[in-house]
């Protein structure tokens, strides 16, 4: 058979390792050293296990994965079923109508940004050409950069 590490054999019989070290010690579990990568290190057989634990269910299927058939069954077509996708295509459209008004406010707002921009622009050029030259001050050499 084959032969298994402490930590699988306690996995298969469903105990702790130190259980297995303590079958081992008291002797109702024999055991094997093998050298693995230098090291020495004890190895079960797998009928040990199942002479000292019974049946190893390792590959039995537990009960979580059991399906259970009710004979409830939801058919195709049924009129819930039509009702949602009928929901959903509504919504789909809304949500694309509600894309639309978005896209078009935006555009709407870029638009009225460019024309601020240019009404903007043609107030600072009519008062920098209505603005006559400032009369210069006669004052001293050293305060020259107050105007």
């Amino acid at each position: 058979m084959a032969k298994v590490s402490i930590s699988e054999a306690a996995r298969l019989a469903k105990v702790s390792r130190p259980t297995i070290y303590k079958m081992i010690n008291t002797g109702l579990l024999s055991f094997t050293s093998v050298v693995n990568k230098g090291k020495q290190t004890k190895v079960i057989d797998t009928s040990e296990i199942y002479r000292v634990f019974g049946s190893c269910e390792s590959d039995a299927v537990s009960k979580s994965d059991v399906v259970i058939n009710t004979g409830d069954f939801t058919s195709v077509n049924s009129g819930d079923l039509q009702d949602l996708q009928q929901q959903i295509a509504l919504l789909k459209q809304e949500n694309s109508s509600l894309k639309d008004a978005v896209s078009s406010r935006e555009e709407h707002i870029a638009s009225l940004k460019h024309a601020m921009l240019l009404i903007e622009h043609k107030q600072r050029s009519e008062q920098v050409n209505a603005e006559p030259a400032a009369p210069t001050r006669q004052g001293s050499r050293w305060a020259f950069w107050r105007k």
